[in-house]
């Protein structure tokens, strides 16, 4: 994974699925729900960073998993633009349409 703001992101991810005790099959069904298009092998590859996902995708994975945790337990999953922000994200925001 070449993208240090995407990997930034699948590790915060990875984390609070861990944290929260989330399986990667039930964060893609809700993915897919919202309108996600990876694939679940994709989506599993991106959460063990062998995989670059476009933003779009990244942030709808990260709403995902944002609606799956229960807020009163555990910390939000943030999206590019939260992560660009706030100055944590080191790479160019990519564009979305």
């Amino acid at each position: 994974m070449e993208d240090s703001l995407g990997r930034e992101q699948a590790v915060g991810l990875h984390q609070a699925l861990e944290r929260a005790s989330i399986g990667h099959r039930r964060l893609w069904v809700r993915y897919l729900y919202l309108g996600g298009t990876a694939d679940e092998l994709e989506v599993s590859a991106y959460l063990h960073q062998c995989l670059d996902l476009p933003a779009r995708e990244r942030d709808l994975l990260s709403w995902a998993a944002n609606t799956l945790l229960d807020r009163r337990y555990h910390q939000r999953v943030p999206s590019s633009a939260d992560l660009l922000r706030h100055g944590t994200g080191r790479g160019t925001p990519e564009r979305t349409a």
